[in-house]
C-alpha cells in the first residue's frame, strides 16, 4: 500500500508542467526578416536551465519585418525567477535576422523581463557576418538589482 501511494505521488510530481512565453519582435527595416532557424534557452536564478529548442509557429511565417512573434513552451523544469534568455542561430540559419526586442515570462515569474537589441546586431550562423555585423547567439540577463 505504501509503495502504491509513493508511486502515485512520484507520478503526480513528474506531471507538473510550467508554461513559458517568449516574444520576439523583428526590426522594421529592410532585410530584417529571416527564414532561418533560431533556438532559445533560458536560465533561472535557481540554477536550472531549459533548452526550449526551435522557435517556430508551424502555421505562421515567423521573424517577419516589423512583426512580433509569440512562442509558448511547456517544461517540467521550474526556473523560478527568470535570469537570462539566450537566442542562437541554427546551422541552417545563413539568412541573418535583425531582432528588435525580446521578452520572457512564466507562470512562476509572470512579470519576467525584456531586452532590446540596442547594438543592432544581426543573428546568423553565417560566420562571414560574425564580428562587427552579426552574432551566432545573443543573451539578455535580468539585472540582479531588478530583484530587489
Amino acid at each position: 500500500m505504501k509503495l502504491l501511494i509513493l508511486a502515485s505521488l512520484l507520478i503526480a510530481v513528474q506531471s507538473i508542467t510550467y508554461q513559458y512565453t517568449i516574444r520576439v519582435s523583428t526590426k522594421d527595416v529592410e532585410h530584417a526578416n529571416s527564414g532561418g532557424w533560431f533556438y532559445a534557452s533560458a536560465l533561472g536564478y535557481n540554477g536550472n536551465m531549459i533548452d526550449f529548442g526551435l522557435l517556430d509557429n508551424p502555421d505562421l511565417d515567423d521573424f517577419e519585418r516589423g512583426n512580433t512573434d509569440m512562442f509558448k513552451f511547456c517544461s517540467n523544469v521550474d526556473l523560478g525567477t527568470l535570469g537570462c534568455l539566450i537566442i542562437r542561430a541554427g546551422t541552417q540559419s545563413d539568412d541573418a535576422w535583425l531582432m528588435d526586442h525580446i521578452s520572457i515570462k512564466s507562470e512562476t515569474d509572470p512579470d519576467g523581463f525584456s531586452g532590446v537589441n540596442s547594438e543592432g546586431a544581426w543573428i546568423s550562423s553565417d560566420t562571414s557576418l560574425n564580428g562587427d555585423q552579426g552574432e551566432l547567439a545573443m543573451m539578455w540577463c535580468r539585472p540582479p538589482t531588478a530583484l530587489l
